[in-house]
């Protein structure tokens, strides 16, 4: 290829949403990509345990989406390529080929307009790059219970798949009166066969990779985007630098590549392009990273000791939303999950016994567990980034707003008396998570942002023409749903304008 039109960094989600708009509009496009085709891709025992025998290692207080050998191997490098410290944070980012899309849980909602408040954008300019999202990735789900209408009502969805028997039981007991709505979770997980992806047999074992494509994977779009004339992929193209040019942008890699375009759409991932973008910016001593604050609480519902199993697969069974009593934030949102697909020793190392006994007792119990995993506004998280000049390193302190704890727990106490009500007892071990948990960063670089970090409608920094950032950095605030499929609609949001340009 020529000098390209446009230079696209990170091959994730984002990087691959804002690329289809301007590669069907006939824009030619360099994605530059931390990662290799050629990086081995584990099968049968390997994908369970991990090349590397990781999936046999102890306990470490991560979640276990998070522990898992693909998840490892996809988080693997991050840290040492972006120079990442971090106090009381979990920073997880990827250089990996698909960037997160490797390990995340699937799990899609759409913002609506009080989500988007404050943003310079609304919902009207969200709409059709929703559908055309939903379209291409594939998402099963209903519009028809109490939670379809609050998860969106733009995406096209395909029928939902089944319940584990344990969820079954919990969402037929739900009456839909009170603040608590409860319904079947939304995931980018397909029930109908589509080109070469596979509809999802619930086979389980979903935290390991599906060998089905059944669950969304950037690198399903990338490998579509490949058959263009006008796409290319440069491999192990570690970003370490931007410079701006007269006329564009030229990129440095670790290797001693350059590369210039006319625009660059930087697709990092939150933390990876704000590494990238600070030396380009006035310092800025201190920077707030949005996150959601996570509280995990394990369930158990007796009657399905004694219930036939049912088939399933490992990601989001239902959804809820509860809505504070005195205004506040305005509410939460969460997940249920089934626990059949979770290793025993993560649910061992919260219960006050030793490990072959709380092992023991998860087996015995694991057809009746649930865990309800609650989502927090980014408004309660108090995560402070620093960038340092000397070294170009990203340092990250963690935390909650001020008497957020105390709001939590009010939150668990009324969670739990709706879990009561519908027949699940809540169990000892639900906690908060540590500041980073959630994987859902944001809020460094805001649409609208008046300040030095502030970008417009694209994405694009001011004084800094042709540079877009269109992953969750431009996300102006973090409401409590997962982020996800709207950092995907932005992108192609941007990337379609970029394309009519």
């Amino acid at each position: 290829m020529s000098e390209p039109d446009i230079l696209v960094i990170g091959s994730g989600p984002a990087g691959v949403s804002a690329s289809v708009p301007l590669v069907e509009a006939g824009r030619r496009v360099l994605m530059l990509d931390g990662a290799c085709a050629d990086d081995p891709e584990p099968s049968g025992a390997a994908r369970i345990l991990g090349l590397a025998l990781e999936g046999l290692s102890n306990e470490d207080g991560l979640s276990p989406k998070l522990r898992a050998p693909e998840a490892r191997r996809a988080l693997a490098d991050f840290r040492r390529v972006h120079g990442v410290e971090a106090d009381n944070f979990l920073a997880v980012g990827s250089i990996a080929r698909g960037g997160l899309s490797r390990v995340w849980g699937a799990f899609v909602a759409e913002f609506d307009a009080a989500d988007l408040e404050g943003w310079p954008i609304g919902p009207e300019d969200m709409a059709p790059s929703y559908r055309r999202v939903a379209e291409r990735i594939g998402i099963s789900g209903t519009l028809d219970d109490a939670t379809g209408a609050r998860l969106g009502t733009v995406s096209p969805l395909q029928p939902s798949l089944p319940l584990g028997a344990a969820s079954d039981m919990l969402l037929k007991g739900y009456r839909g009166d009170g603040p608590l709505l409860l319904g079947r979770a939304r995931n980018a997980l397909i029930s109908r066969s589509r080109e070469e992806r596979r509809a999802c047999d619930l086979r389980g074992g979903c935290l390991w990779g599906c060998p089905l494509g059944a669950i969304y994977d950037a690198r399903h779009d990338l490998a579509r985007l490949m058959r263009n004339t006008n796409f290319e992929v440069a491999e192990k193209a570690e970003v370490v630098g931007l410079e701006k040019q007269i006329s564009g942008w030229r990129v440095r890699t670790a290797d001693g590549r350059g590369f210039s375009a006319g625009r660059v759409v930087l697709a990092a991932g939150t933390l990876g392009s704000t590494r990238l973008v600070a030396p380009l910016l006035p310092a800025i001593p201190e920077w707030r990273l949005l996150s959601n604050p996570v509280l995990a609480t394990p369930l158990l519902m007796p009657r399905a000791l004694t219930a036939s199993p049912k088939p399933c697969h490992d990601l989001a069974q239902l959804a809820f939303f509860l809505s504070f009593r005195d205004g506040g934030d305005g509410y939460v949102s969460g997940a249920v999950y089934e626990t059949k697909g979770l290793a025993a020793s993560s649910f061992a190392s919260q219960l006050p016994l030793g490990r072959r006994a709380g092992e023991a007792v998860f087996r015995y119990l694991s057809p009746a567990l649930l865990v309800a995993v609650t989502y927090f506004s980014g408004a309660f998280s108090d995560n402070r980034l620093r960038f340092e000049q000397t070294g170009g390193r990203l340092s990250i302190r963690g935390g909650f707003a001020a008497d957020f704890e105390n709001l939590a727990q009010r939150t668990s106490r009324e969670l739990g008396r709706h879990w009561r009500r519908l027949g699940a007892v809540p169990m000892p071990g639900g906690k908060l998570a540590i500041p980073g948990t959630d994987a859902h960063f944001a809020g460094t670089l805001p649409m609208g942002g008046t300040a030095a970090n502030g970008t417009n409608v694209l994405g694009e920094l001011k004084g800094l023409p042709g540079l877009h950032i269109v992953d969750g950095a431009v996300l102006s605030t973090l409401p409590s749903k997962h982020a996800t499929l709207t950092i995907m609609a932005n992108a192609d949001r941007i990337g379609t304008a970029l394309s009519r340009l």
